[in-house]
């Protein structure tokens, strides 16, 4: 079996009253990006995009533009985020725009980040205030949450298994009502002529759900699906670090401060370790790969940073994986991720690689040496 890639793509490139009103008029995620700055000597940030790209989602030809981009890397659909909250949408209006206005074929699929929105990003302080909380209502809002996704179940780009829609869920353990709200879309997606939903659950460093029965397949979200889990010696000391973070400086690069915001762990190591765990898991699991982690633009010196990535063994664990996934019978593997810029995990071209990392992407899907 070919295993296709879908990369995650994060919406929040375009300015939205809420976000003005939370974190300043303007926020997008550029502004994250711009304010992120190096914590010790040789610390990549902040991450510039090539040439100063710094766009803005609002404009449907910019989206159009990464499909183009994205099917020539090899990436076969976008898994875009949605956040739907008990009938209010944030950051839909990419999305949509894609859904009803674009000529361009490229395949995707929705990821519902049920999660509440949070201050705990650069102005948390000591307090993590409630932004937009998530509430999953009763039996009638399940059903309008339904009806909203039908129009993207209906799209012909929308990729489906088995001739059921993808649906994503970042944070499943978080429904309560989750056997009971499924349930509601099952009957609905087949009163609507589908053979049901392909529901498909995240794990991530909160863990697997356990009830397995509720879902078609899971899938890695890397690196956290791994880093949370890892119970070597690094883990310990990162556990240690975080713990004594209030004694470093913070105000000027050092290599103190490397110590503590440098993660303990490796792109190499953890690549390695997400290797191993492709043969050992069932059928059902998706594997995810990675291009990097940086968040210390969004956190500070409370952010993790992987060291180590670069497009060449970006390229040597894009190949070894997919590999692995076509001997293990997986159909796709899960990137992350498109432009999770104040993450540091993108495959964008930005100002220090340029085009490396979709190069490194291209040449592992079509099984030529990549360069980095």
């Amino acid at each position: 079996m070919k295993s296709k890639v879908l990369s995650i793509y994060l919406p929040q490139f375009h300015t939205i009253p809420e976000n003005d009103e939370w974190w300043g008029e303007g926020f997008t995620e550029w502004t994250n990006v711009r304010r992120g700055r190096p914590f010790y000597p040789g610390h990549y940030q902040p991450r510039e995009p090539f040439r100063g790209d710094y766009y803005d989602l609002s404009d449907l030809k910019v989206l159009e533009k990464h499909t183009r981009m994205a099917r020539k890397a090899g990436i076969a659909g976008f898994c875009f985020y949605h956040y739907y909250f008990c009938g209010k949408k944030l950051l839909e209006k990419p999305i949509e725009a894609y859904r009803d206005r674009s000529g361009e074929t490229f395949p995707y699929c929705l990821i519902w980040a049920n999660q509440s929105w949070m201050r705990t990003w650069y102005r948390a302080g000591t307090k993590k205030i409630v932004l937009q909380q998530q509430n999953y209502g009763r039996a009638a809002d399940w059903e309008a949450h339904f009806y909203y996704l039908l129009d993207f179940f209906k799209d012909e780009r929308y990729i489906k298994i088995d001739g059921k829609p993808v649906y994503v869920i970042y944070l499943p353990q978080d429904i309560r009502c989750r056997k009971q709200m499924f349930a509601v879309w099952q009957r609905l997606a087949r009163e609507n002529g589908l053979p049901g939903i392909c529901l498909i659950a995240m794990n991530t460093s909160y863990g697997r759900d356990q009830s397995a029965e509720l879902y078609d397949a899971f899938m890695d979200f890397e690196p956290l699906s791994l880093l949370w889990t890892d119970t070597s010696w690094r883990r310990y000391l990162q556990d240690w670090k975080s713990r004594h973070i209030d004694g470093i400086r913070t105000d000027r690069k050092s290599l103190r401060n490397g110590l503590y915001t440098q993660n303990t762990f490796s792109y190499s190591y953890l690549c390695r370790r997400i290797e191993r765990k492709v043969g050992k898991q069932d059928v059902k699991t998706y594997p995810g790969v990675f291009a990097g982690w940086d968040n210390t633009s969004r956190k500070d010196a409370a952010g993790v940073v992987v060291r180590g990535s670069t497009p060449q063994r970006f390229w040597k664990h894009m190949t070894k994986m997919l590999e692995l996934s076509e001997r293990y019978g997986k159909e796709y593997i899960f990137l992350n991720a498109w432009n999770e810029w104040s993450e540091g995990a993108y495959v964008e071209p930005d100002k220090r690689y340029g085009y490396a990392y979709l190069k490194a992407l291209k040449d592992a899907v079509y099984g030529s040496r990549g360069n980095g």
